[in-house]
């Protein structure tokens, strides 16, 4: 194994639970904004939320159209959400209502319009508290390219195809050398998981990726990375810092597939990932 790579350990992803005293009340587990949605993807934001909520995060709020929040809403009563139709009032309402939330998440099945992308390059330049960006909105960073600032409170998920697109090359090149790729990601934006076999989670200033060794091809599912994105999400909106938020959402969403594979590995569902990730919060804590 490359010595600069190292396979995280359980006790590293149990030392890294967030304390739940008795008497804590839901704002103390983290409030987070996701935004996301779109008529073609209306199920994707739902599906971080329900990841959210299921790491334990005290509340989720959904920022979308009213058709998305109406279905979110009917599956995951839990949720709350704002409903708007222009896209272009998302960012003014986000920002107004920034100081309730301890993360955003933005991306989930956001789309590629001029709206979505302007919205994304608000957020990244004016949300003043930690960002994870997934999905689509890691679309609208690769348009943006330098013309982003760096920050240092944030997290990107790329799969294969979106860390190529942010590098400027081929799923290719990025498959063939997972390691460089996820060093050259997080030189670039911060702190980058790279979705796959062996996901790699690199930070800006950190000589060490960390491989993350749980999970197989039952995570190969659509919406699973949505649960992923809610479950780190989750854990950057109880306050807990990026990088670590990377590790223990990851790991989490890891071992819930292999709890659910052990019944086997077709047919596994986002959503049944997103409810694993429970149990097996409850496991780790045992």
């Amino acid at each position: 194994m490359n010595a600069m790579i190292q396979n995280v350990t359980r006790d590293e992803v149990v030392a890294l639970l967030p304390r739940r005293r008795p008497d804590m009340h839901k704002g103390e587990r983290g409030r987070l904004l996701a935004a996301g949605g779109s008529a073609r993807y209306p199920g994707a934001p739902s599906l971080s939320a329900q990841g959210a909520l299921r790491c334990g995060c005290g509340l989720v709020s959904l920022l979308s159209l009213p058709s998305v929040c109406a279905a979110c809403v009917a599956r995951l009563p839990e949720a709350v959400c704002w409903p708007l139709e222009d896209p272009d009032e998302w960012l003014d309402v986000a920002l107004s209502e920034a100081s309730s939330f301890g993360a955003a998440l933005l991306g989930p099945g956001l789309g590629r319009t001029e709206a979505a992308m302007r919205f994304v390059a608000g957020m990244w330049g004016r949300w003043p508290g930690p960002l994870l960006v997934d999905g689509d909105g890691l679309y609208a960073l690769a348009l943006q390219g330098a013309s982003c600032r760096l920050r240092e409170d944030v997290v990107l998920t790329p799969h294969e195809g979106e860390a190529a697109r942010l590098l400027g090359t081929t799923p290719d090149a990025v498959r063939g050398d997972r390691e460089g790729a996820a060093r050259r990601l997080a030189e670039r934006w911060g702190c980058v998981l790279l979705k796959g076999h062996g996901s790699l989670l690199a930070c800006r200033g950190r000589s060490t990726v960390q491989r993350l060794t749980w999970g197989g091809p039952e995570l190969a599912v659509p919406g699973s990375g949505d649960v992923l994105s809610g479950a780190i999400g989750a854990f950057m909106a109880g306050g807990m810092a990026p990088r670590d938020a990377a590790l223990l959402g990851g790991a989490v969403h890891g071992m819930a597939g292999e709890w659910l594979a052990a019944g086997g590995v077709d047919g596994v569902l986002a959503s049944e990932i997103a409810d694993a990730m429970r149990l097996v919060l409850g496991e780790l804590r045992s």
